[in-house]
């Protein structure tokens, strides 16, 4: 379905971002490939053979970065006919303990860049009466998380204007679909927390699995995928239980707020 069109994907050089840079280009989508750091995205452009592969260097971070990727993209003389948001981090801390310049990145990264990038690249999706968007939540979008306070509510900002803009851009062909990955094995699940609780790394999914995954759903057209039964099973959890219950659960399972 995708062959011989572009796909621009953030946080690429590595985990779902570079998966799904894989599974494309074997689907012979050319590929536009977004990170901070060159020499991954480097390597990773030199192993995708048979489409055009295409590097920006960016750190999200920074809140004139979509401007400046959508600009570096129309120069390249581009369509850009998927867009995968898929640049995020988080803290598996105290919200005191983490400096606030730390947390408005974090909130710059997962929510501005991803509202800033979705709105630049449809509007010629819309007029061209086309396009497919990606964005990249996570279970957390389903609960409030001691100890994970600001990630899980950037992700649930992610989710809500997913689902909202799937029915609005009907109408002008855009297919919008959100991936709510649980545990994935990346380098992001290292960096966000010290260590992991055995039963939780038992229930890791391989990122290639959850790239399959979330492009397989924007394919068929849903607003909504979250891979593994088990974490299907999480976000059914949060409509039948009281929500003091679910956010006392949610920090004992996934913050560390003490």
């Amino acid at each position: 379905m995708f062959s011989g069109k572009t796909a621009l994907i953030t946080g690429a050089s590595s985990g779902i971002g570079a998966e799904m840079a894989r599974q494309l280009a074997a689907a012979g989508c050319n590929l536009i490939l977004v990170a901070r750091r060159t020499e991954r995205l480097a390597a990773l452009a030199s192993e995708l053979g048979g489409v055009r592969v295409d590097v920006i260097t960016a750190d999200l971070a920074d809140p004139h970065s979509p401007q400046a990727v959508f600009d570096q993209v129309s120069a390249l003389q581009q369509q850009v006919h998927i867009l995968i948001n898929n640049a995020g981090f988080g803290f598996q801390q105290p919200m005191l303990n983490i400096p606030l310049v730390e947390q408005l990145g974090m909130v710059d990264v997962n929510v501005r860049s991803l509202l800033a990038l979705t709105q630049l690249f449809a509007t010629p999706m819309a007029e061209r009466g086309e396009g497919w968007i990606l964005n990249i939540a996570s279970v957390s979008a389903w609960f409030p998380i001691p100890g994970m306070a600001t990630y899980a509510a950037s992700k649930s900002f992610v989710l809500t204007l997913g689902r909202a803009l799937h029915e609005e851009w009907k109408p002008a062909g855009i297919t919008v679909t959100t991936l709510a990955p649980g545990g994935t094995r990346t380098e992001f699940s290292g960096k966000a927390r010290d260590s992991l609780d055995p039963n939780l790394e038992k229930a890791m999914m391989p990122a290639d699995s959850v790239a399959a995954a979330g492009l397989r759903a924007l394919v068929r057209g849903k607003p909504v995928v979250v891979p593994g039964w088990h974490y299907k099973a999480l976000t059914a959890m949060v409509r039948l239980l009281p929500m003091k219950t679910v956010v006392r659960l949610a920090g004992a399972v996934m913050g560390r707020h003490r």
